[in-house]
């Protein structure tokens, strides 16, 4: 007598949506703007809400005299010139970018 095996299918593993964060508008058209069109898109991501911070005082819909807020947007123009320049390595320039200050 013949017994049939059961077959088993294979299983797949489970795909998960790739989330997907583009970067604002904004942050784009003030990178244009400072000449930081050539960042890679994770350093652009780091600086996203301050690129969105600068366009918005262009615009004149605030005016920001923090000190902590000055102090960030040098501290970013500091290290994106720096990274541009090859003054230093795309890791430093993102962990210190990736740092609150």
């Amino acid at each position: 007598m013949t017994t049939a095996l059961r077959l088993t299918r294979p299983s797949f593993p489970v795909l998960k949506p790739v989330e997907l964060n583009p970067v604002d508008d904004r942050a784009l058209s003030c990178a244009e703007l400072l000449g930081w069109q050539d960042l890679p898109d994770s350093l652009l991501e780091l600086v996203e809400s301050d690129l969105i911070g600068f366009h918005d005082e262009l615009t004149g819909r605030y005016c920001s005299r923090d000190q902590a807020v000055l102090n960030r947007r040098a501290s970013v123009r500091y290290w994106v010139e720096n990274y541009l320049n090859g003054a230093c390595s795309y890791d430093t320039a993102a962990s210190m970018l990736g740092m609150d200050i």
